[in-house]
């Protein structure tokens, strides 16, 4: 009988402990589930950066479903294509970073070392384009065995990329401190050559594709010049200036023609972009905020804010419905930066 009881205590234990938010069992069907990923760049101790995931479904929260074990040195850029996710990581200032294939449960399928500092990532005919900041070039990279296929030189430091018809983008975002830059690279992925460089105000920061085929460019900053462009032309249609500035993370609408992004005080903000108004959609959370990533989903019309406060302790995933009210704050990792919407 004591044997029973505590074979049964010690299975109430483990159950319990599993199911902690500190140790959370990893949900057993994300694909299938939706919510979003968050990923969590980390500070400077190895192994201190998570990949989070909230089934909005179920509304739970599972606080690290994956951590880079290699380096575990600021992952930054995040990706979902196949059901798969591709999580780059930037590892030690000027030396070779890492990439990550996982599948929706977080479980690494393949990795291999890449560039220097990768940053950002995007996909385009069916390869990887990662930028590499302190190279002042693109990887291109095979999508399953990541193995890198070419180098492209780009402008002075890119960072933000994306992609659209087959061709892809890179702002060119200066060196701090040092060379500068004001341009956006377009590279063509059928031959991986630049075909046209876009010029824009210092420090372009952030892209993004709107629902009739436009790019909008923003600079980075108090002026909040965003550039609009045609972009499969390249022709400048229009620019505007955002009061509220530019800090990062355009994010469409996709059903109106309607953006949202983050202003340099960490408020989000709302650019209708037929009256050409900005509007401050969500203010700051509180003085203590500062928000590192955003993304709108347009379906569920919720806003998750990743808010890494002061970078040295735990961050938040802040989730907004529709009217702009916070609905729940989730405890992440240090400094969370990329999130995804999954459907």
């Amino acid at each position: 009988m004591k044997n029973l009881i505590y074979l049964v205590s010690v299975l109430v234990t483990l159950v319990f402990y599993s199911c902690s938010e500190n140790n959370p069992v990893v949900p057993p069907v994300i694909s299938t589930s939706e919510g979003v990923f968050a990923l969590s760049e980390g500070g400077m101790t190895p192994g201190s950066s998570k990949l989070s995931y909230y089934n909005s479904n179920k509304d739970s929260f599972y606080v690290n479903i994956f951590n880079p074990t290699t380096l575990g040195l600021f992952p930054d850029g995040m990706i979902k294509y196949n059901n798969n996710l591709y999580i780059t990581e930037q590892g030690n200032f000027y030396a070779a970073g890492r990439i990550y294939k996982t599948d929706m449960n977080g479980t690494v399928v393949s990795q291999n070392s890449v560039g220097t500092n990768p940053y950002s990532l995007c996909m385009a005919n069916n390869k990887l384009y990662i930028t590499n900041g302190p190279t002042s070039k693109v990887s291109v990279v095979e999508v399953n065995s990541l193995s890198t296929i070419k180098e492209i030189n780009v402008g002075v430091y890119p960072q933000e990329i994306i992609s659209y018809n087959n061709k892809v983008f890179v702002c060119n975002t200066s060196t701090y401190g040092g060379a500068s830059d004001s341009t956006v690279s377009v590279i063509d992925a059928n031959s991986d050559e630049i075909v046209k460089t876009l010029r824009v105000d210092k420090d372009p920061s952030g892209l993004v594709i709107t629902n009739d085929g436009r790019l909008l460019v923003s600079s980075n900053g108090v002026s909040g010049k965003i550039y609009v462009f045609e972009a499969t032309t390249y022709n400048l249609i229009d620019s505007l200036f955002s009061p509220y500035g530019y800090s990062k993370d355009f994010s469409t609408d996709k059903i109106s023609n309607v953006v949202y992004f983050i202003g340099v005080n960490s408020d989000i903000v709302k650019l209708n972009l037929d009256t050409r108004v900005f509007t401050k959609f969500i203010s700051k959370p509180s003085p203590q905020s500062f928000i590192y990533g955003y993304v709108y989903d347009y379906v569920s019309q919720k806003h998750y804010l990743a808010d890494a406060g002061d970078f040295a302790s735990a961050g938040n995933l802040l989730v907004y419905g529709a009217s702009g009210t916070l609905s729940k704050t989730l405890v992440t990792g240090v400094a969370p930066r990329r999130i995804i919407v999954n459907k």
